[in-house]
Formats: structure tokens, sequence, C-alpha cells
């Protein structure tokens, strides 16, 4: 569908192009005079908004229909289905969930039930919620008192759509304890787990933290990563519409918005989402993909690369984020200290230029044409990359004829588009800073506590363990006493657990590109896991590690959520015990690369041929875990984050290995 029969479609709609409007002219988004012309709303909203405006418009009727007394209630609901959608959205995306529009909506409707209760009992729900209640606790008072929960309400109602999926159980079974759905679909473990983490607590507790380490394998520092962002992503949508959030108002301030407040609700349950149109990770590649995508749908034009501006050298540097290789284009520098280029003159400039318009005829240099080789085409369209407080460079756009003759008539349009696009890389830019500066101040004040705990509490369990295992030897598998020596085994392996969760606190800002010494990460996990895991299974584990073996700037947490959910699959892979081996190489090339290698290898049955074909793709295991075999699903994300990547050889019966690569430059 092309930009304009997108735009004649959504005037068709009037509940939508309404919608449309109203965000585009929200203070989130308006910079000029209120518009109303869809064509060019569409560029400031773009794709992602405009679809996350349709699926959430079916929401509206229960947010317009509340009474107005709902007041406090109704606003402290909304933010928990908005926090629970982006949370859900998160999830859905590391865990490689088939559709994460579904997973937002679902997070976004978690609530439903609540709402319902609050519309018909306006003031007996009202002042249940008072009272703090949360989750289970909140359940059963509603049972108590209403004879049916909020999410029955909610999971009756939605059943009601006839929807082919499973939204209703997810819904339902949000508050289930962990262990009750460890086989069930992918949906209703993302908003049980959501649920948890969007609680009224500022921090996920050990109980939430434990079922993401049930469901899914994430560590501490991933879970918390996630959690902050999303709530920022949240509070920046309400704050956009001007809703306060109910810890922040004062009992006057809520008196004087009651009346409006139901109309605001509305608005922010139409447009959730929407209001953000970013990456859900602070990601550079991920947004230029997504601008990418963008420009294609709205102008039909998929031959795009970037070149953004090295202040250091003042040269334009090419970037494709799609292209399988960046190798060639690593190799252009096109200087901006003067028009010697028709890139450099239209970075200069500031404004639209077709190489085949006279005036830049005489300015297409050998750059240029080597671009339009790359984009196979003839001719160049560039775009300045143009924000409100910096330039980062050109959107380089392969084009013929035909396509210019179309485009012509929309110069303000594309200058519009690449302006939204600057200020959206300008924007990423700033979330990244802001995630990794709270992230940083949150946990500097008590990660040295934490590390202390850990190293006292390590000591004495090892030593519990051995001691166990001996006596357990001494006496013999037939004495009635082993089983007993079992049940406290199994309690010392949930102390280890926690320990691990504990351990996950970082020295410094784990989330932050930084230098990691990835020797001295196995270490730590060899001896943590020395102490729990290892003895538990009958593990005997060696390093193998390359004293030349490099820092990394790298993200701490992400390669330790990597080595973990590896180092674990590896364990699990050998119920009856076995040799674990951890290895690490200074020097290692891919496609003529510098990386450093680390490799896993256990001794255990090795992986099948079928399910090595698709080893890194959501629910393929190769052993009964808790986990639905997302870990390796996971681990692959956190590479390809990491610009790593991962490769497994296996042969039944004799053994996997597991080779990861990290490039030695951040």
């Amino acid at each position: 569908m092309s930009f304009k029969q997108l735009a004649e479609t959504i005037e068709r709609d009037a509940g939508v192009s309404s919608k449309v409007i109203t965000a585009a002219n929200s203070p989130f988004y308006r910079q000029w005079q209120e518009i109303s012309d869809i064509q060019r709303l569409l560029v400031v909203l773009g794709i992602r908004s405009v679809r996350t405006i349709a699926i959430n418009s079916a929401v509206q009727q229960f947010f317009n229909q509340l009474s107005k007394q709902a007041g406090r209630a109704l606003d402290e609901i909304w933010w928990q289905s908005l926090l629970c959608a982006q949370v859900t959205k998160a999830l859905a995306d590391l865990t490689t969930y088939r559709s994460p529009d579904e997973a937002y909506l679902a997070g976004l409707l978690h609530s439903l039930g609540q709402l319902a209760l609050l519309q018909a009992f306006p003031d007996e729900y009202g002042t249940l919620l008072e009272q703090g209640l949360s989750g289970e606790s909140l359940v059963k008072a509603e049972i108590e008192k209403f004879d049916y929960s909020s999410p029955q309400i909610g999971s009756h109602m939605i059943e009601s759509w006839d929807l082919q999926s499973f939204l209703t159980d997810a819904v339902l079974y949000q508050h289930e304890p962990a262990e009750n759905i460890l086989d069930c679909s992918h949906l209703v473990k993302l908003v049980n787990l959501a649920s948890q983490l969007s609680d009224k607590t500022e921090k996920p507790d050990n109980e939430s933290l434990a079922r993401a380490d049930s469901l899914f394998g994430l560590n501490q520092t991933i879970v918390e990563g996630l959690v902050q962002e999303a709530r920022q992503k949240a509070s920046n949508a309400a704050q956009s519409l001007g809703i306060s959030l109910a810890s922040e108002k004062t009992d006057k301030q809520a008196q004087k918005q009651q009346q409006a407040l139901a109309e605001r609700v509305k608005q922010a349950a139409l447009l959730g989402g929407g209001l953000e149109p970013m990456p859900e990770t602070p990601d550079m590649v991920a947004t230029m993909q997504q601008i990418q995508r963008d420009f294609d749908l709205l102008f039909g034009i998929q031959q795009i690369c970037y070149l953004l501006q090295d202040q250091a050298s003042k040269t334009l540097r090419p970037v494709s984020p799609t292209a399988q290789s960046n190798e060639l284009l690593e190799e252009i520098a096109i200087s901006t200290e003067s028009d010697r280029s028709l890139a450099a003159a239209a970075f200069n400039r500031g404004s639209v230029c077709y190489s085949e318009d006279d005036e830049n005829l005489s300015l297409m240099s050998v750059v240029d044409r080597q671009l339009a080789r790359f984009l196979n085409q003839e001719s160049l369209l560039y775009l300045p990359l143009n924000s409100h407080h910096s330039r980062f460079g050109l959107i380089a756009v392969g084009i013929n004829a035909s396509q210019w003759e179309s485009l012509s008539g929309q110069k303000q349009l594309l200058t519009l588009f690449a302006g939204e696009a600057a200020d959206l890389l300008q924007r990423q830019r700033n979330m990244l800073s802001q995630q990794q500066q709270m992230i940083e101040d949150e946990r500097s004040s008590f990660h040295l506590e934490a590390r202390k705990i850990v190293h006292e509490v390590n000591n004495p369990l090892g030593i519990i363990n051995n001691y166990l295992h001996i006596l357990g030897m001494k006496l013999g598998e037939d004495n009635q006493v082993v089983e007993e020596l079992d049940i406290i085994k199994e309690e010392i392996a949930r102390v280890g657990k926690i320990i691990l969760r504990i351990r996950d606190i970082p020295d410094e800002l784990e989330q932050q590109v930084k230098s990691v010494d990835i020797n001295q990460l196995v270490q730590d996990l060899h001896k943590l896991f020395q102490s729990s895991l290892f003895t538990m299974h009958n593990i005997t584990a060696e390093l193998d590690l390359d004293s030349n073996l490099p820092s990394l700037d790298s993200q701490r947490g992400h390669v330790k959520q990597i080595l973990t959910n590896l180092i674990k699959n590896a364990v699990e892979a050998m119920p009856e015990g076995g040799k674990l081996g951890i290895e690490t190489r200074a020097n290692a090339y891919i496609n003529g690369k510098e990386h450093i290698e680390i490799q896993i290898i256990d001794n255990g049955p090795g992986i099948e041929k079928e399910i090595m074909d698709q080893l890194f793709t959501p629910v393929t295991t190769t052993k009964d875990s808790s986990h639905s075999g997302l870990g390796l699903t996971i681990v692959k994300n956190l590479v390809d984050e990491l610009s790593g990547s991962i490769n497994c050889t296996s042969n039944s019966g004799s053994g996997t290995r597991f080779q990861l690569y990290l490039p030695r430059t951040g």
C-alpha cells in the first residue's frame, strides 16, 4: 500500500482520522500550528504509531463509559495498564514472540476487569483499591466482595469478541503461580510475568525475579533494565497527555481534574504506545531500520543508506542497517569541508538535493556514483538529517526518473520526514543516556553491600554442600535419612539461585558499553556455580582462559546473561553428571575482523539433528526445561545486540560445543 493509499484509507474512517489528528496535535508532537492534513500527519506520527492507534481503538468503548466518580482509581488503573503493555511488548521482543503488537494489546487489557468493576461499583471498588492491594491479594478481596475476580471478568469480556488468540487466557491466568503455566502458550507467560513486573513497586521484588527466571531464564540485570525502560516510556506517554501519575497528585489537584479525567484516559487508551514511536531498546541500528521501513511504507522506495557525520574528522560515513555487510561502505569517507561532492553540498546546504537537477549535475563526483551503484540506481536523492539541535548527516536514496517524477511534488513531505527521522535519532540518543544514568544512580548506592553478602554466604554454602555430599555417601543410598538430606540440598539450591540474582548486581552500570574483563567474569560465574549448580548435579568444571584476552567495550549484563544461559543449558543436558569446559581465546577472525572467542563444551548426550536445525528458535529444547526452550533464543537476541555471532556443533552421543564470538572493538 502506497503512502497516498494509506492516507485515503484512514480518511475514510472518521474515528481513526480523529485519533490520528489528536495524536499529532498533542504537546508531544506539535511543533507548529494545529494541522489536519492526513498525509502530513502520517509523516509526523510514523507508521508504527498509526498502527498502534488502530490496535488500541478497541479499548475506547470501555474507557469512554466510565463514571466521572472514578477519579484517582481510574488514573491508577490506566497507569498500570500502560506500564504492563510496555513491559509485555519488551518481553515479547526479547523472547521473539511472533506478534509483539498482540502482546502489547494483551498487556493493555490485563486490567479490563478492573475497569468493569469500577464502572459497575465506583464507590465500593474505588474504596477497595484505596487499600493498596495488588496481585493475588486484590483478586481474593474481589472474589470475597463481588463473587468474581477482575481477571475472570476481563477474560469473559474478551472471550465475547471471538478472537483466534490466547488473549483471553492471558488475562485470566495473569496471577497464576509460575509453576502452573510452564507449559502454557507464550502469550500467557508474557502477561503473567509482565503483570507482576508492572505492579506498584518501583523495583521487581524477589518473587518477580524468581518468576522471570522460571518462565524465561532472565537474570536480575536484564529484568530491571527492561522494567526501568518501560516505566520511562509509560511515564513520558502519560505526561504528554497531561495525565499526572496518581502518586504525584495532591487531593486538591485530583479534585480539580476529576471531571476531565475520563476523557483524558480515553484519549490515552486510544493513543497508547503510539505516543513514543521509538524502537523498544536504545539501539541506533534498530532506529535506522525503523526509519527505513517507514520510508518504504510512506514513499514506496527501499534503496536507502545513511551518511552519518563524524565530527572529529569532518566526514560523512555511509551506513546501511539492512546490508549483509558494510565492509565496502566502511572504506568511504566523504569530506564536508568543501562542496567537492554532491553529498557534501547537500549536507552543507541542509536542503533536499536530486542528482539530476541541472544545478547539481556538475557536483556529482565519483563517490556519489559509488553510492548510487551500491543502491542499484543511476540517480541519488539526498535528504538532510537536521534536528532542532544538531545535524546528523544525510539519507541517501537510490532513485530512478519515474520515482522522482512521483516524488518531486512532495519535497515538503520529504523534508518533514527527514526532520522527524533526525529528531527520532536524537531522542534515541537521549533515551540511551537517560537510561544509563538512571540505572547507574540507582545501583551504585547498594552494590557494594550486596557483594559483601554474596561473599559471606557463598563460603559456608559451599562447605555445607560438600559435607552433605560426604554424609550421604557415608550413610548409603538405602538409609532412610537420605531423603531428608535431599530436601536440605533442594533448599540449599534455592538459596544458591537467590545468591545468583544478588550477584547480578553490577559493580557499575552493566547495561552501558564499558570495559568488561571476560576472564574475570567467567571466573566469577565458575565460583558462583561451583557452590551450587555444579555440586548439586555432579559436574566437573574446568577453565582454560587465555591470559592475553583483552577487555572488551561491551555490555557486561548481556555477556553475563549469555554465559549463564549456556552454562545452565550444558548442566541440564547432563542429568547424570559430566564434564563442562569453559575456554577463551584472544584472537579469532570473523569476516576479516578481530574477535575474542568463548567456548562452552560439555560431554553430554549431544543434540539431535532435527533440533540442531532450529536451535535458536523459540520452543525448541534439548531437555525438560521450564523455560520452554527460550534460553537459546534469548542468547541469540543478546548476541545480535552485541554485534557478535554464535555457533554450535554437536553429535548425538558425543557432547556439544557452543562457540561465542564477540568483536574486540566496541
